[in-house]
């Protein structure tokens, strides 16, 4: 059975003709609460979505744990390393590959790009590689295992381009191109370096959606990346995929540990700090933001409070002759305000729910890929992060019902009814 408080509370909120102007404020109260609760929610998603996103692509296309030399020298025995690294528990797979800067030409155009190797006798480097290809052949890649050690003098090794890095080119498959890398020697002059030329054949293309990738990176065979640079069968990084993307700061200690000396790690989160701690902050901004938006929604409740405490003197008083306590008189007041939360809080809990999945269905929020790395942003929402939102907003509405509610619970009823 609902108590007299609760009643009394539902009762105000729905005034009558003459109060037309507080059910206006009411509903402006209600409706100021839907939109910050609606658009918090969006916001959230929006964030959240975008660093998944972001970080999403931007693990298809680097390792989890980088281990290279601290002298950036070579690493010769790399299988045997592999094989006694890939033991450690926590890891889900390890390779080899080589990073090799280089101008690739093709007529006369000319782009600056990585040229990535990848362990051909990897499964899982492989079905990365396979799940981003958008057009060719990547049997040309794994065919192409030649020993570093001979030179491939009458056939290019094949090379898959990122989609707009072949687009700057204008190249298609089966085209030739040059990729030129800078060697160092050491003559008694000191250090210098000299071009070296390698031609590869274009075997396909690929689409991470990230354009920093798309638009710089290529795949070779680790085979062809060792004659590329003309390092001998040794490799550049042991890269590292693991069971806990969170967890690579402990996974990086222990293949220190088992390594052994001179060499050194780098994880996906160091690599990539300085984004996602941009992105953390604006995280941080957007919460405060819609969170300050919710909390002058509610200083519409004080005023709908207040005018009702005003227009109700006569029924407090009346309450308070036939004994209600202030206690109660502040609960009336304290619920009406809690109802115009819970309400406004769940309507806008339903329109943000809805306008998301509006946005993702038909990708309305779409951006420039060549600035922020993906082309559409898909809103991510959590059980947590929703009843977060609305149990802010509904502690926000409790808030501002003090004030109000605590000068209802003071009026004497003998001052009241007075000039009655």
């Amino acid at each position: 059975m609902i108590n007299y408080e609760l009643f009394i509370a539902l009762r105000y909120l729905r005034a009558r003709r003459r109060q037309a102007a507080l059910s206006v404020i009411t509903g402006i109260a209600i409706a100021g609460i839907t939109l910050g609760v609606a658009a918090l929610i969006i916001a959230q998603g929006l964030v959240k979505g975008f660093r998944n996103d972001v970080q999403e692509k931007i693990l298809q296309g680097t390792s989890h744990i980088n281990l290279l030399r601290e002298d950036n020298g070579g690493i010769e025995n790399y299988r045997e390393l592999i094989g006694r690294l890939s033991r450690i528990p926590g890891i889900k797979s390890a390779s080899a590959t080589m990073y090799n800067p280089a101008l690739l030409s093709i007529g006369d155009r000319q782009e600056q790009s990585v040229i990535k190797g990848i362990d051909t006798i990897i499964p899982d480097e492989i079905e990365d590689l396979r799940q981003t290809m958008i057009e060719g052949d990547l049997t040309q890649i794994l065919s192409q295992s030649t020993p570093p050690e001979q030179e491939t003098q009458n056939t290019a090794d094949a090379i898959i381009l990122g989609r707009h890095l072949a687009e700057i080119l204008g190249l298609k498959i089966n085209d030739k191109l040059v990729a030129i890398s800078a060697q160092t020697r050491l003559t008694p002059a000191g250090l210098q370096a000299r071009p070296r030329y390698t031609t590869f054949r274009v075997a396909g293309f690929f689409s991470t959606g990230l354009y920093e990738y798309d638009s710089r990176w290529a795949y070779v065979s680790l085979a062809a990346a060792q004659r590329q640079l003309g390092s001998g069968n040794m490799a550049g990084v042991i890269q590292f995929k693991v069971n806990d993307i969170d967890n690579v700061a402990e996974m990086s200690r222990k293949l220190l540990k088992e390594a052994g000396a001179g060499f050194m790690t780098t994880t996906w989160q160091e690599l990539n700090r300085p984004l996602f701690a941009a992105l953390q902050l604006q995280h941080r901004l957007v919460i405060v933001f819609f969170g300050l938006l919710i909390a002058i929604a509610a200083l519409n409740i004080i005023t709908t409070l207040t005018m009702t405490v005003i227009e109700k003197n006569r029924d407090i008083a009346i309450l308070r002759a036939q004994g209600a306590t202030p206690q109660s008189i502040r609960k009336i007041f304290m619920l009406q305000g809690l109802v115009i939360g819970i309400i406004g809080s769940s309507a806008g809990l339903a329109l943000g729910l809805t306008l998301s999945r509006l946005a993702n269905h038909y990708q309305w929020i779409s951006i420039p890929a060549e600035i922020y790395s993906v082309s559409h942003i898909t809103l991510k929402l959590s059980s947590i992060d929703c009843a977060a939102i609305v149990g802010f907003a509904v502690l926000i509405c409790l808030l501002a019902t003090l004030i109000p509610s605590r000068t209802a619970s003071r009026i004497s009823p003998v001052e009241a009814l007075r000039y009655e």
